[in-house]
Order: structure tokens, then C-alpha cells, then sequence
């Protein structure tokens, strides 16, 4: 039989058959003789599509009614139904073509994860919504999670002109919430919706407690908000990342779900406003260059290990922080902005503390007189700490360069961290988000003081641009 064009040949000894949508107990496709779909031309005008995305099986309905521009890609349409169902974006994904009813032999568009496995097709990202949807009751199919397995059909219901002004994507109708992640797909979302109701007759008793403990905090299966959903998806396009650090586009890769959403809002407002001047990074380093030069060739430090009163009482009093701490300022151990002062320009680098006394390093000693490069190289060591701390470190600049206060915002950084899968026990996360951000945050506090609302998010902008 001579092979036909649009059917991909997989040699089985070379073919796992493990990669995600071709596993036939998984989807039913036949792993070795996937049809590619036909695509449909592109419109020639950008168009308003409204689609109803339905998750099939779940009983009562779990649905949400969209409105969408004709040319998003599906990679962009993956994001859209990600943050309007309430899914975070932690597993694998497939679109597969209609227009009638699923063939599970038609071949999934494919994801930059098919890519690395080897897999042949088409990319999603290549793919328009409108080459797969063209009329009235033409579905597409979305299928999330492959354990779980969350069957989406989306139904486009009207095609409408585009005006100026729409949004590329705007919710205007759904009902009841998404089920929790990774609850056993219906069958498992159906149990739990039976304990939560109290119908728990014949389960077990553990596994009753433990599932809905499990349950995210409050979950009310009835919850559903329009509004919500539209914030989330209002969220503006990201700025080049070119001058800012490279941590900040790999928060992006790291970040799931709709905390995705937040984070954009959060840089864009981040980015906002020019690096600070000659005049500012001397104002910023300003600290640093004082502590430095008060240690000099050297200090001898207390028996327990802290810096002479004589000297605290000078760096309070250079320094001026006495609006930022109330105390006599001549103990070390009980004036914090002096402590945490010394102990950062330790961390960075720029001081050593060895067999009692506190010297100048090699590199503290060449920047001392060199503002601008001073603040490079604190900028290179930062975010500080381990690797909880140094994502809390790096929202918390963010939060602060976007010009809100960090204890004010901790939810925020909390949803962030929760996005990138940080977790801890009960339901503290966002004071646990707070403190751990302190090793970074008390460098900033060096550059900027304690209480100058002035320098704080201009300090943590040029933290955050490339050194």
C-alpha cells in the first residue's frame, strides 16, 4: 500500500511509545500511523470568535464562554484556557483538530516538550485558531494532564466582526469552579465532591480526612467568578528582558498557572522608569563606601564578635540612621541597621571576618572608590541565600522596584512563590515568602536605608538590570 502523505511512520524499533498523546491507553492513538490534521487557510482579517470550552464528563457542567481573536496561536490559546478553566499549568497538554467529533487517530498539534522528545507534526505555536475553527459547531479538543486526563471540547459558537478596542480574549460566562489539580480526574474530583457533601458512606476514614485535607484551602466547587477570570487574562504584554537579569525571564519558565499573570503585571510595572544616574548610584552605594572606609586596615572586634561600640556610635551617627532605629546606637548586637549593614557587605563579599577582626577583601578594596562598579558587583551576588530565598529575594525586588511595600504585597509574592511550587505548612506562605526574602532584602536596606521612600524601588531597579 503506498504510504499516504499525511500519515507520520514511526520504525517501532526506534518509537518510545511512552511520549505523552501517543501511549494508546492513554489517548487511543495508534502510535505508529498518526493522521496529520488538515488545516484551514488563515482569514484574511482578524475576526471575534465566541467558543464555549466545556470539561467533558464533569457533572454538574464545568464550562466557560469566551470570546477570542481569530489569530491567537494555540500555544497562546493552551495559556488562555489555563488561567479561565483555573487550571496552574503543571502538566503536559494536546490540542487535537475536529471539526466533527474526536478521532483519536488524528496526530495532537505539538508542544515544545514533543519537540525534545523526538516527536513529528506540527508545532501548536505554529498554528492559528482560526486554521482549526471556521464556522459555527466546529470543535476543537484540548486534553490536560495526562495522568488525570481533563478532556476539553471547545465548540465555537459565533464568528463575529472585530472592532477596535476588543481584547484578544475576555471571559463572559462559565459556571462552577475548575476541580483541584492532580484529584484523580473525574472519577477522583466526583469522590471528593461526595465528601465534601458529607456523603462519605463505605470509604475509608483516613482516606476521607486525608483527601479533604488535601483539598486546597476553601474550595467551594460552586465558586465562580467572571471577574476574576478577566483580571487574570488582562494582563499586558511583556517587556524585553535585554538589560535585566537573567533570573527574571527564568522566573517566567518557573512560574505556573495564573501566577504567570501576576508575575507579568509585576515586572511591567518593574521595568518602569531609567537607571539611576551618576548622582544616584553614589547616593546608593553611599553606605557600603562609608563602612568600608571606617574599616580601613582593619578592626578588632569585640569578644563576641561584634564591632566596637566606639565605631557602631560613629556609623550611626556618619550614617544618620538614628530616623531608622531608636537606641543609643553603640552596641552592635541592639542597633540592626548597623548590624545588618556589616553583615551584608560580609555576604557580598566586600569585608572578611577572620580570627577576630574585620578586614577589607581585595575586591572591597578596589571598589571602595568606584561607585558605579561597587554597585555591579553587588548587584552580581544577589539574590542571596538558598534557593527558597533567592526566589523570594528576586520577587520582593520586583515588588519593591514596582514601588509597593513588601509586607503590604506579601500575597502577591506568595501566589508567585506558590507558582513556582514553594510550599509550607498550613496556610503561612506569605510571611514565610516575607521573611525569606531578608538576606536580599537587607541589602537593599544598605543601599537604600531603612525609611528613604525615595531610593527604595530605584535601589531595587538597578539590583534587577543586567551588571
Amino acid at each position: 500500500m503506498p504510504a499516504d502523505d499525511n500519515v507520520i511512520q514511526f520504525p517501532g524499533a526506534s518509537r518510545s511509545l511512552t511520549g505523552p498523546g501517543f501511549s494508546p491507553g492513554l489517548l487511543g492513538f495508534d502510535p505508529f500511523a498518526l493522521r496529520q490534521p488538515k488545516l484551514l487557510p488563515k482569514r484574511t482579517k482578524r475576526v471575534r470568535f465566541t467558543v464555549r470550552i466545556d470539561l467533558d464528563r464533569a457533572k454538574p457542567p464545568i464550562w466557560r464562554r469566551l470570546r477570542l481573536a481569530s489569530d491567537l496561536t494555540l500555544s497562546q490559546l493552551h495559556d488562555i484556557i489555563q488561567v479561565a478553566m483555573g487550571w496552574t499549568d503543571s502538566h503536559l497538554h494536546h490540542f487535537i483538530m475536529g471539526p466533527g467529533s474526536l478521532q483519536r487517530g488524528t496526530a495532537p498539534f505539538l508542544t515544545p516538550f514533543d519537540l525534545e522528545e523526538g516527536e513529528q507534526g506540527t508545532l501548536e505555536a505554529d498554528v492559528r485558531l482560526d486554521q482549526v475553527l471556521g464556522k459555527p459547531k466546529d470543535r476543537l479538543y484540548y486534553e490536560y494532564d495526562f495522568g488525570d486526563g481533563w478532556d476539553h471540547t471547545i465548540r465555537l459558537e459565533k464568528v463575529e466582526p472585530w472592532t477596535d478596542g476588543d481584547r484578544v480574549a475576555t471571559c463572559i460566562a462559565g459556571a462552577r469552579a475548575c476541580p483541584p489539580e492532580d484529584v484523580g480526574g473525574v472519577p477522583g474530583y466526583e469522590e471528593a465532591l461526595a465528601m465534601l457533601a458529607g456523603d462519605t458512606e463505605g470509604m475509608d476514614t483516613e482516606w476521607v480526612a486525608h483527601k479533604l485535607d488535601w483539598l486546597p484551602d476553601g474550595y467551594d466547587p460552586e465558586l465562580f467568578s467572571v471577574d476574576e477570570v478577566n483580571e487574570l487574562l488582562d494582563t499586558p504584554d511583556l517587556p524585553a528582558l535585554d538589560a535585566w537579569r537573567e533570573e527574571i525571564g527564568e522566573l517566567f519558565r518557573r512560574v505556573m498557572g495564573p501566577a504567570n499573570a501576576d508575575l507579568t503585571r509585576l515586572v511591567a510595572r518593574a521595568m518602569e522608569g531609567p537607571p539611576p544616574s551618576e548622582a544616584e548610584v553614589a547616593a546608593l552605594t553611599h553606605r557600603y563606601q562609608h563602612l568600608l572606609r571606617t574599616v580601613g586596615s582593619g578592626i578588632t572586634l569585640t569578644g563576641a564578635g561584634y564591632l566596637p561600640p566606639a565605631i557602631v556610635t560613629t556609623l550611626y551617627r556618619d550614617l544618620e540612621m538614628d530616623d531608622e532605629w531608636i537606641g543609643k546606637g553603640n552596641r552592635e548586637d541592639q542597633t540592626i541597621p548597623v548590624l545588618h549593614l556589616r553583615s551584608s557587605a560580609t555576604t557580598l563579599g566586600l569585608l572578611r571576618k577572620a580570627r577576630g577582626k574585620l578586614t577589607i577583601t581585595a575586591a572591597g578594596a578596589k571598589l571602595v572608590d568606584d561607585p558605579d562598579a561597587l554597585l555591579r558587583h553587588i548587584a552580581s551576588r544577589i539574590p542571596l541565600g538558598k534557593p527558597h530565598e533567592k526566589d523570594a529575594g528576586l520577587v520582593a525586588l520586583l515588588i519593591t522596584a514596582a514601588g509597593d511595600d513588601l509586607y503590604r504585597s506579601r500575597s502577591l509574592a506568595a501566589r508567585i512563590m506558590d507558582g513556582i511550587g514553594w510550599r509550607v505548612q498550613g496556610d503561612q506562605l506569605d510571611l514565610a515568602a516575607y521573611h525569606w526574602a531578608d538576606p536580599t532584602m537587607d541589602v537593599l536596606k544598605g543601599l537604600a536605608g531603612w525609611l528613604n521612600k525615595a531610593l527604595p524601588d530605584l535601589a531595587a531597579r538597578a539590583l534587577l538590570r543586567r551588571p
